[in-house]
């Protein structure tokens, strides 16, 4: 299980890895390569995307977890764009274990998960909101908008709404 503190350090490296895949993208030899993939997407008439991925697995889990995801992504022949698929690290208490996955993930299985609120129970691993697994906050910033407040005393965020299940968050 990643700790906080393992994925702290994680970022780090990660931004590194992120911006020396921004200048691969950018660099003068991969304009061949873009034009082939704008040509692609002209002759079939649908958006194509170029993904690179860095994801971590585990032997115990079937899922790997993506830790960064970008590419190049055109439609209808244009000059293909740089795309970013992140999602924003959470930190949940899953099993009684802090640990920090991308939101859209379980933190148990690591199997895609997102919606968690509209849809409280892991489809893989049968981990439930509430139960198995909260949402850590421990600061006042809102999880959906990251704009907002909430507090315990005041659950529902000042910018967009979004209201927290208190029994689906360890405030900390």
């Amino acid at each position: 299980c990643m700790t906080p503190e393992e994925f702290q350090q994680t970022e780090t490296r990660l931004d590194i890895i992120a911006d020396q895949l921004s200048d691969l993208l950018d660099a003068d030899s991969m304009r061949e390569l873009k034009r082939q993939l704008s040509e692609l997407s002209k002759d079939l008439c649908l958006s194509i995307n170029l993904e690179l991925n860095v994801t971590a697995f585990e032997e115990t889990r079937e899922n790997p977890l993506p830790l960064l995801q970008t590419g190049l992504a055109t439609r209808e022949g244009s000059e293909p764009y740089q795309f970013w698929s992140d999602s924003t690290p959470m930190r949940y208490v899953a099993k009684g274990e802090i640990t920090v996955v991308p939101h859209d993930r379980c933190p148990v299985c690591w199997s895609p998960w997102d919606f968690k609120y509209l849809h409280p129970t892991c489809k893989t691993c049968g981990s439930r909101m509430g139960h198995e697994v909260k949402l850590l906050i421990d600061s006042d910033r809102c999880p959906s908008c990251e704009v907002g407040t909430v507090k315990p005393d005041q659950p529902k965020c000042d910018k967009c709404g979004f209201e927290i299940n208190p029994s689906h968050v360890n405030w900390g």
